[in-house]
């Protein structure tokens, strides 16, 4: 679905990909494996060829968004782009479970690791924390993983944070406390006061909800509730 003009959402499960149009397409972010064919008849719907996507942007190593990276890839020619720490991870020379902090999460992550051998993938573009892809600046958002990162479309006022914001279990977290897989609980909360910081309307998370109004003030009052 079109979200604004340029900005498009492919809801797959369990959670959802963006496109960003221009000279070049911007994927952010794959899914789990199995959804390689979804997103190629989205693009073609839309009037484009997928040879069309220009850079594969990964957001962190976790398996439901690298999951459709190396297919899509080796079909439309384009760049997987991630940030420098992440790309060992996504490379697959990197242990996964070793970053869970519980048990239960690291068998889990061991499992897909052992699973989806076949998914990982050559990162083309390592990122730093300021650089820019297209007109989206990568901010380092660690905490969730190592290496997360949030893209900022700073002239449409666009914040796409990966898991960092997960509006859904955002609600959760009020109650439950911290997501059991992300990595480092304190510096996620600190990478929330980060994002915090910045001004953007839109916040698209690839969780199942969205924000689509005053989404850096629904950031502050999650920071406000979770981690003070």
């Amino acid at each position: 679905m079109k979200i604004v003009d340029g900005v498009h959402r492919i809801r797959l499960f369990p959670s959802s990909v963006y496109l960003v149009e221009g000279e070049k397409l911007i994927l952010i972010d794959t899914g789990v494996p199995g959804y390689t064919g979804r997103i190629l008849r989205y693009i073609r719907k839309m009037g484009r060829d997928p040879r069309d996507i220009g850079f594969i942007v990964l957001t962190h190593h976790h398996i439901d968004h690298i999951g459709n990276a190396r297919r899509l890839k080796h079909i439309t020619g384009s760049k997987v782009v991630a940030h420098e720490i992440e790309a060992p991870y996504i490379e697959g020379k990197q242990r996964v479970w070793k970053d869970g902090r519980i048990w239960w999460t690291r068998l889990l992550l061991w499992i897909g690791h052992m699973m989806f051998k076949k998914c990982f993938t050559k990162v083309d573009i390592k990122l730093r924390d300021g650089d820019k892809i297209g007109n989206l600046k990568v901010i380092h958002v660690p905490g969730h993983t190592k290496g997360s990162i949030a893209l900022l479309d700073e002239h449409r006022r666009i914040l796409f944070p990966g898991d960092t914001v997960p509006y859904t279990l955002a609600y959760m977290r009020l109650k439950k406390g911290p997501n059991p897989y992300s990595w480092d609980v304190n510096k996620e909360c600190e990478s929330l006061k980060k994002l915090a910081n910045f001004d953007y309307e839109l916040l698209l998370p690839n969780d199942l909800k969205i924000v689509t109004q005053r989404g850096a003030e629904f950031v502050r009052q999650f920071v406000h509730h979770a981690c003070n």
